[in-house]
């Protein structure tokens, strides 16, 4: 679709360090509503001086764009760049800044066009939210049809049930009958002070959630945090909800603090059904003495009902060999995934500094086959390594031929943010070469909808068989380096959300943007058919 108006605006955010005194870039169709590039990081570096630049400026010229920016500790100096769509860039001057009539300082709007915006989005992403585009309003002869088919801004379609006002169509001639559709809207956020979060739906329709247990009356005291693994169990997915009195929550495994009021980080579990029993995989430290020392545990429970049965404690991950590097540093966030007939476990863990995430076959449901351990993706771009470098939190989809591997990515503050890996679904999954990364983040911050830092994510389906986004996300913005002495790890601010997932032309996912917090609706959209009667 062309776009009457394109706009672009570049920014720094003023952190006082390279990551952030870097050239951001954001664009607009109405300059109200801006999404911010590359997961809100920086795009261009400056190389030379204090390799911090200031006060961005774009000025548009007969042949492309030239940028300006002073560095950040020298304003006598300018960094001065050409380019023509804001991927590929000259080589950096450095000129005197009384020098430059064009450059006024000012982070002026610019307008783009088409062609570039699609190669800004190739290269950084598409952060736009998926809405309806259009409707259809059928013309049909006989019979009222029972669905109409509903466009969305992505290319995606669906056939929604629609539902008729009366009308006497008992004598020949043609009539216009209004009806209505709905797409609903899910409460956000739907529980709070979980992170982490993980949603199964069982063979007989029911839900099941599990996520990272915070307590809000602490928050931001590590001893009360991460303390229990809880698993709640609803009819549908708006029955999850908090306080609506129709889920039923059980408390399956708990540790007190650790000495020197620690917490145990019970973190991220996931509950799966396997061959007949329910597992939760969970991650907790394995040294009273050391709160990091954290490995993947296995919980267990054989009987039908998850809720009454008896959970036990199987212990640590195992491995089939000795000498493996698996569950050796610290290790957390394992999921495992069942495909083709084998069941894999892919984890996050830190070797020795940047976490990376790893792949192995199992052997049953609390033993991986330690003989082959793959390292399928590692922090290299900058939206992977914001405060830590860090990728974690595998999370999958089987669709459309392939196999989507989502992973959250950087420190957990607003910069937070999704990563995509892609797979044949016919590949050797343990073979790195099986996957290709998105170059940019899938799913990030949206300061419009006063969402922050999404991540670390599951996926369901909903009760008419749409793929459903579990995350978790902030409504305040924080950063790290930005507020003196602030932990986000232990801040309870992270609040479990649903979104519907959108399919592009090309078989990929789209995340769409983070939905605005408000209570579950379903809104309520009119058609017209018009209908022939013989």
């Amino acid at each position: 679709m062309l776009h009457e108006n394109i706009y672009l605006r570049p920014y720094t955010v003023g952190w006082n360090n390279e990551e952030s005194d870097s050239l951001h870039l954001e664009y607009s169709y109405d300059k109200e509503n801006w999404y911010a590039l590359n997961g809100g990081n920086g795009i261009l570096f400056a190389k030379a001086g204090s390799k911090r630049m200031s006060k961005p400026q774009i000025v548009k010229e007969e042949d492309g764009f030239v940028i300006y920016a002073l560095d950040a500790c020298d304003e006598t100096k300018t960094f001065v760049y050409k380019t023509t769509d804001f991927v590929n860039y000259s080589d950096e001057e450095v000129v005197d800044t009384s020098s430059l009539s064009a450059y006024d300082k000012e982070s002026k709007i610019v307008e783009i066009f088409d062609d570039v915006l699609s190669e800004l989005n190739s290269a950084y992403g598409k952060p736009e939210p998926v809405v309806i585009e259009s409707v259809e309003n059928p013309v049909v002869k006989g019979a009222l049809p029972t669905t109409v088919k509903v466009i969305y801004s992505n290319g995606d379609s669906d056939d929604k049930k629609v539902t008729w006002e009366e009308a006497d169509l008992s004598k020949p001639g043609t009539y216009q009958v209004k009806g209505k559709i709905y797409e609903h809207h899910y409460t956000n956020p739907i529980i709070y002070h979980r992170a982490d979060p993980f949603i199964y739906r069982h063979t007989d329709g029911t839900y099941y959630f599990t996520a990272s247990h915070t307590d809000m009356e602490h928050n931001l005291d590590g001893k009360y945090q991460y303390r229990n693994v809880t698993i709640r169990k609803a009819a549908s997915l708006e029955d999850l909800a908090d306080g609506c009195g129709k889920y039923e929550e059980r408390v399956i495994y708990a540790r007190e603090a650790l000495p020197g009021d620690c917490s145990p980080h019970i973190w991220a579990p996931e509950i799966h059904y396997i061959d007949g029993a329910w597992y939760v995989y969970v991650t907790t430290t394995v040294d009273e003495n050391n709160l990091w020392a954290i490995r993947p545990h296995v919980l267990q429970c054989v009987d039908a009902d998850p809720m009454t049965g008896e959970w036990k404690n199987l212990g640590t991950v195992k491995t089939t060999t000795d000498d493996s590097i698996a569950f050796t540093d610290f290790s957390l966030d394992h999921t495992v995934l069942q495909h083709k007939g084998e069941l894999y476990m892919f984890w996050a863990e830190k070797h020795p500094d940047l976490s990376d995430i790893y792949a192995a076959k199992m052997t049953n449901p609390w033993t991986i086959d330690s003989s082959r351990v793959t390292k399928v993706v590692e922090p290299k771009f900058n939206w992977e390594v914001h405060g830590f470098p860090v990728c974690e939190g595998p999370g999958f989809l089987v669709r459309n031929g392939k196999i989507f591997m989502t992973y959250s990515a950087s420190g957990t503050d607003s910069l937070y943010c999704n990563g995509l890996l892609t797979a044949s679904e016919d590949a050797d999954l343990l073979d790195p070469a099986s996957w290709t990364k998105s170059p940019f983040p899938v799913f990030q911050s949206s300061k419009s909808t006063g969402q922050f830092g999404p991540g670390h994510n599951s996926f369901t389906v909903d009760e008419e068989g749409h793929d459903i986004l579990v995350y978790h996300a902030r409504q305040e913005e924080h950063y790290l380096f930005v507020e003196e002495g602030y932990e986000p790890l232990y801040d309870a601010g992270r609040n479990t959300s649903l979104m519907r997932i959108y399919w592009n032309s090309d078989g990929t996912p789209n995340f769409s943007v983070p939905a605005p917090s408000g209570k579950g609706y379903d809104k309520e959209i009119e058609v017209t058919a018009t209908i022939t009667i013989e």
